[in-house]
């Protein structure tokens, strides 16, 4: 194992906040369920918004994220699975500036974007390469390939020069992947409190 400098902030936190088998347990049972964010952020720093969360959350409710938080609380976005796959220039930008809408409210506590590119997705290069370009005049990217041709030289190279990071599955993988301006850790599901 190389050993790892530590450069930026380490952020912890969880895939989401809203787990109901978390009520009794990290939340009090008391505990009205839409006061769940609020609690979450006093006690975590960070969150990585699942991508299922965009499919139903409006830019009201993102806003009402940023009023349930202070400041130095920190958002990592999991990108919509629309964007997770190829798509044209145009539908891409579209998409994109959608999902930007967003997150606008809580754009300033951004810590950067998580690309998760699903098993199946055929590799295609140019496609990779161009949205992470754009994606990178947004804020920091990091990648979660899949096994295989994902993960091969090519598209390792794409990754650094673009300046994106590559996900450790660290109860997979022996070590992260130097590189990138974030890098983001998965860990099997455990209870915010074992976090």
């Amino acid at each position: 194992m190389l050993p790892l400098t530590m450069t930026e902030p380490l952020m912890i936190g969880t895939r989401g906040w809203d787990h109901g088998a978390w009520a009794g347990g990290f939340y009090p049972p008391e505990l009205p369920d839409d006061w769940r964010f609020s609690f979450y952020s006093n006690n975590l720093r960070s969150v990585l918004v699942p991508q299922r969360a965009w499919a139903a959350v409006q830019r009201v409710e993102v806003a009402q994220w940023a009023d349930d938080s202070d400041p130095a609380f920190r958002f990592v976005h999991e990108l919509p699975s629309v964007l997770c796959a190829p798509l044209t220039h145009a539908r891409r930008d579209r998409e994109l500036e959608t999902f930007l809408d967003t997150i606008e409210p809580v754009a300033a506590r951004s810590a950067g974007m998580l690309l998760r590119i699903a098993p199946d997705t055929s590799v295609f290069t140019d496609w990779f390469e161009h949205l992470l370009n754009r994606l990178a005049g947004i804020g920091p990217v990091c990648a979660d390939l899949p096994p295989g041709a994902w993960r091969d030289e090519a598209m390792l190279a794409i990754l650094d020069r673009q300046g994106a990071g590559l996900a450790w599955h660290c109860t997979r993988d022996d070590a992260p992947r130097p590189g990138g301006r974030l890098m983001v850790a998965l860990a099997a599901p455990a209870g915010a409190r074992d976090v």
